[in-house]
């Protein structure tokens, strides 16, 4: 939102809440939504696990979420209300003042940024005049930037209310079916003239009406009666998983070194590792066989090669029900040893009758 959607009280959520909305009638209101609720009760092993969709009900029956909506949400989902509002807060798909009655969204990532989004977004700043956040004095359009709307291939993507928009207006919501065959046509991209055909064609159609076009799909789905839910949720169907069904960590880094015939090989593990299995190949990865059997902490080991003999190394992590899969495999030939040290050369004995240096105290008796 720019700064100056922050100072207008239209945009103030403070400022704008129904005063005649109370919450027995958003209880009334929200009622057919129900069989939904209860739904979303029987997935989850607790209430409070359903606040983010309870939230886009609300949002779907009023065009946004007033604060007498999150009341109710946290009366649905058993949590304060102070909770409630934190979401609500934290979240910026949901809306906390009323939009306009089209929601007009312009992609702003990237791909979309290389294809022209901000000169759209600034055409349709001057074509509606406000800034992106804000809402036309008519309440006709809402003007915002979000991230990717999936639309890369006919970017800059936009979309109006829940729909992708087409080189051809039409009408928006209310039949249940999203017209976007245009989707099939890669060469179509939003360009000015065709954002003004569509807000004039949406202006034109709007008349006297007010208030957000309803969503022509679910904010939940189309088919909210399908999942087996949480396997503590009440009458769920879901069974927990055995804890075999995802591998473990496996070793990074591995690495062998040889120094003459001496191999250090060395790794990184989980910490949560039961033991760790250090395999040996010496045909090529054809078979292995086991070189150590170690604990988590060791994280390196050693072997011995002769001069000229390659092998190949991997590492197994385990842990108490989960074995990883191998590692890289790292591959080391021996070398010859290195030469031994040459021996220190003794001092040199000292020449009779030579004359001691400075630092040489004289013999003893002699001055």
């Amino acid at each position: 939102m720019s700064s100056a959607g922050l100072v207008d009280p239209a945009r103030n959520p403070a400022k704008v809440q129904p005063a005649d909305l109370t919450l027995e009638k958003v209880r009334a209101r929200m009622a057919p939504y129900q069989a939904q609720i209860d739904e979303l009760w029987r997935r989850y092993p607790v209430k409070r696990a359903v606040l983010l969709q309870v939230l886009w009900l609300v949002q779907q029956e009023f065009g946004w979420v007033p604060r007498v909506g999150i009341e109710w949400s946290a009366e649905v989902s058993a949590v304060a209300p102070s909770h409630a509002f934190g979401v609500v807060e934290f979240y910026t798909m949901y809306k906390q003042v009323p939009p306009g009655r089209h929601l007009v969204q312009v992609c702003q990532t990237m791909c979309c940024l290389v294809q022209g989004s901000e000169s759209l977004i600034e055409h349709l700043e001057h074509k509606l005049g406000v800034h992106c956040g804000g809402t036309t004095a008519d309440g006709l359009f809402s003007l915002v930037r979000v991230e990717c709307l999936a639309l890369c291939g006919t970017g800059p993507g936009v979309m109006i209310d829940d729909q992708a928009i087409g080189p051809v207006p039409h009408e928006l919501g209310g039949d249940g079916v999203l017209a976007e065959q245009h989707l099939d046509k890669p060469d179509f991209h939003p360009d000015a003239a065709v954002m003004d055909q569509w807000l004039d064609f949406l202006k034109a159609k709007a008349g006297a009406s007010t208030g957000p076009v309803k969503q022509v799909h679910s904010a939940l789905g189309e088919k909210p009666f399908i999942s087996k839910g949480h396997p503590q949720g009440t009458a769920a169907s879901a069974k927990p998983l055995s804890a075999t069904y995802f591998p473990a960590a496996p070793a990074l880094k591995v690495a062998a070194v040889a120094t003459g015939d001496a191999i250090a090989i060395s790794w990184v593990n989980d910490a949560a590792c039961a033991k760790i299995v250090v395999e040996r190949s010496d045909d090529q990865g054809a078979s292995w066989k086991v070189l150590a059997t170690l604990t988590a902490k060791d994280q390196k080991t050693s072997d011995k090669l002769s001069d000229g003999v390659s092998a190949q190394y991997r590492v197994l992590a385990h842990e108490k029900e989960r074995a990883a899969r191998p590692s890289a495999v790292v591959t080391v030939t021996g070398k010859p040893p290195p030469p031994p040290p040459a021996p220190a050369t003794p001092p040199n004995p000292p020449v009779t009758g030579a004359t001691p240096s400075p630092s040489t105290p004289p013999p003893a008796g002699k001055p």
